[in-house]
């Protein structure tokens, strides 16, 4: 009961613990915690900038240098030009060109510098839009718009103002426009980014990306670039992003792990990964829920093999597996798992598990020591004053100490007992063992004897090689709940008694032969040469007498083996040891003209016996039946299949036309030996009857007398059918 309630307390926790992991998850109460981890550690996975990219800056000195912001367009006309003469890959030209120059013939200068090199310009996007829309998208005008490649620059921000994620496209109006960054690898590339394409087969566009600190990228100012101070060897074939810089000029955003960057080094940022294509994937919710739990539940099945050292131990290496397994993903395989549910979830159940296991603990102590206070022989002693599970703890240990006691009394007595005597549990495993059960153990008795013993539900006897015999007794162990615990085994000797059973043996097998061949040799004498020495009469009366004795001598030895032989039946018909039997007594009776009428139908009449007992009874009913009818009468023998309350029986019924059973010898009409009185005549001093009563019932039948209607006698055997017999 008390492993029970454990085990329902450990469910709960269980569940607890699923259901404080998965709502973390589910519902991003610890988000600032995990994204706080995530921050600190995503800038070791940000790619190694590439040579290839390259930032022209519009910083503060270009500012000074060229007068104040916006410049004319013709400027950056010049400075495209420069940066064409040197053949870079492409240009990502992050400045708005929404509204047109003060004069028309600037915007057609700079989109003519515009056609002679890969360039990507930035769409406006204001948010919140107009008219209840997400943002207004403006493109750049005509006709630096048809000179240049588009992309958006939109950076989602978390809820704590942090972007740690960016959209390599986005739908405006209708039209998907990729990420300037991305427009800027096809330019270079002449094909979308590997992580474009993972993106757009599972439908999502965003990604992580690992940011590397300000500063990362190779930076020249815009000024430089105009002047024509920058060597062309330093822009050939680069990636070139121009963008703003300067203090108060374009946009800045707080990035995770990086800090707060202007818009240029975001874009930086973000095309190094593509060229590298190494981003952060955040682990699905199935994935992350499961993370989120699985330690807890690992946690607490260790918890139920574990000792509590074993436990903290286990509880300290899940904890730190669970801390470190998430920052091992992310650094070296670029999967984010946030952890701090996990951690959470572990945090609670290690004290609730052991708070719940020491009120386990202390409940079952305090439930065992009332029961022990039942039994005065295992009473507990007061406990000292301490505190309730200190005081339980003592007392238990009083009572255990007096359960040794008792256990040493137990062992003493099976010590007593002189025969071999073992206690073993279910399966045959010993438990204890007396001396003379060891000494058989070491000796000539094998374990897989004593399992055998065990297992069979009647054991026959032991006979061991050194010549003794046992007979085995058990008798099932119980505990204090009445529930089987295993066996107690007792070996009894009975190597006397064998040996006793073999003398009777010697001394049937005496009678069966040596008694009766001087009987069976007389009988021959005086039949041999009748009337030659012997009066005729004399001759037959001796003969009589000769036969009476080698009846009795038989009768007895079958009575004797039947009573010591075990029990051994077969499939047999009824109707076949009737044939025989009538078959037998055919001599007697045809010398007697006492007619045999046999009814015993077509069908067969089965039955689960002894067919040579059987036959030998039928023998004996039959013979006495012709014996006791007059000359010329009739034995009428019936064999019918009834049935009595559900039960198939098989009734033999044989009849005789004689004088019947007198009254005064029914008392003992189915004993051994009848009266020996010289008065006493008819059915005496015979094993006949006795013999047939014995098969009866070793059959588990019956065998009855009554006397037959008319007179005579009338014996009935009633045997139990085999199952499925007629």
């Amino acid at each position: 009961m008390a492993r029970t309630r454990l085990l329902l307390e450990w469910a709960a926790i269980a569940l607890l613990a699923l259901a404080v992991s998965c709502g973390l998850v589910l519902g991003g109460g610890v988000s600032r915690l995990d994204s706080a981890l995530y921050d600190g550690l995503v800038r070791f996975r940000a790619a190694p900038p590439s040579d290839r990219i390259l930032i022209v800056a519009i910083d503060d000195a270009s500012v000074a240098a060229l007068g104040h912001w916006p410049w004319r367009r013709d400027i950056h006309a010049q400075a495209l030009a420069r940066m064409t003469a040197a053949r870079p890959a492409a240009i990502a030209y992050d400045v708005l060109f929404t509204e047109p120059a003060a004069r028309p013939a600037e915007d057609q200068a700079l989109a003519g510098a515009m056609r002679r090199v890969p360039i990507a310009l930035p769409i406006l996007l204001e948010a919140p839009g107009t008219a209840g829309r997400e943002f207004d998208a403006t493109l750049p005008i005509s006709p630096e718009r048809e000179a240049a490649a588009l992309g958006h620059v939109a950076l989602p921000h978390d809820p704590d103002g942090s972007a740690r994620a960016a959209l390599l496209a986005l739908d405006i109006d209708g039209h998907p426009f990729p990420h300037l960054a991305e427009t800027a690898y096809r330019l270079a590339n002449r094909a979308p980014s590997p992580a474009f394409a993972r993106a757009a087969a599972q439908g999502d566009y965003r990604v992580f990306v690992p940011y590397a600190a300000a500063g990362s990228f190779r930076t020249v100012p815009f000024k430089d670039v105009l002047a024509g101070d920058v060597p062309q060897g330093f822009l050939d074939n680069k990636l070139i992003l121009v963008g703003a810089t300067a203090a108060g000029l374009g946009d800045r955003h707080f990035v995770a792990g990086a800090g707060t960057l202007p818009g240029v080094e975001v874009q930086a940022n973000l095309l190094n990964a593509l060229l590298a294509d190494r981003f952060v994937q955040l682990a699905s919710t199935p994935w992350r829920l499961l993370f989120a739990g699985l330690p807890s539940i690992i946690l607490l099945l260790l918890f139920l093999r574990l000792r509590p050292t074993q436990s903290l131990l286990a509880a300290l290496a899940i904890f730190a597996v669970t801390a470190m397994l998430p920052i091992a993903l992310l650094l070296l395989a670029g999967i984010w798992i946030p952890p701090v549910s996990a951690l959470l979830a572990l945090a609670l159940v290690y004290p609730l598990w052991g708070w719940r296991r020491l009120s386990a603990i202390h409940r079952a102590m305090s439930d065992e020591l009332t029961r022990f206070g039942a039994d005065s022989a295992i009473a507990p002693s007061a406990p000292v004053g301490l505190d309730p599970t200190g005081s339980n703890a003592l007392a238990l240990s009083s009572s255990i100490a007096r359960l040794r006691d008792l256990k040493q009394f137990v062992a003493d007595t099976i010590e007593g007992v002189a025969d071999p005597l073992i206690v073993t549990t279910l399966s045959g495993e010993v438990l204890l063992a007396n001396q003379p059960a060891q000494l058989l153990l070491d000796g000539p008795l094998d374990l897989s004897e004593v399992a055998r013993l065990i297992r069979e539900p009647a054991a026959e006897d032991v006979r061991l090689s050194d010549g003794r015999s046992f007979s085995p007794r058990k008798t099932a162990l119980t505990g204090a709940s009445a529930e089987q615990r295993g066996w107690i085994l007792l070996l009894a000797d009975i190597t006397a008694i064998r040996a006793a059973e073999r003398d009777r043996e010697v001394a049937i097998e005496f009678l069966s032969h040596d008694m009766r061949s001087p009987q069976a040799a007389i009988v021959a004498l005086v039949e041999g040469e009748p009337g030659k020495d012997i009066p005729e009469s004399l001759a037959r009366r001796l003969a009589g007498h000769a036969r009476r004795t080698l009846r009795l001598a038989e009768d007895f030895v079958q009575f004797a083996r039947l009573e010591t032989a075990a029990f051994q039946p077969e499939e047999i018909d009824v109707a076949d040891c009737l044939a025989e039997a009538s078959d037998a007594v055919w001599p007697l009776a045809n010398a007697k003209g006492v007619r045999i009428v046999v009814d015993a139908g077509l069908e067969p009449h089965c039955i689960q016996g002894e067919q040579q007992a059987l036959t030998r009874t039928l023998l004996n009913l039959l013979d006495n039946a012709v014996k006791f009818s007059p000359e010329g009468g009739e034995v009428h023998c019936t064999l019918e299949a009834v049935t009595e309350e559900g039960a198939r029986w098989q009734r033999v019924e044989i009849r005789d036309a004689g004088s019947g059973v007198p009254a005064e010898q029914l008392p003992w009409l189915f004993e051994r030996f009848g009266p020996t009185s010289k008065e006493k005549k008819g059915l005496s001093a015979g094993l006949g009857l006795a013999y047939a009563r014995t098969v009866a019932e070793r059959h588990n039948g019956v065998l009855v007398y009554r006397a037959a209607p008319g007179g005579g006698a009338c014996f009935t055997l009633v045997l139990p059918a085999s199952p499925g017999a007629a």
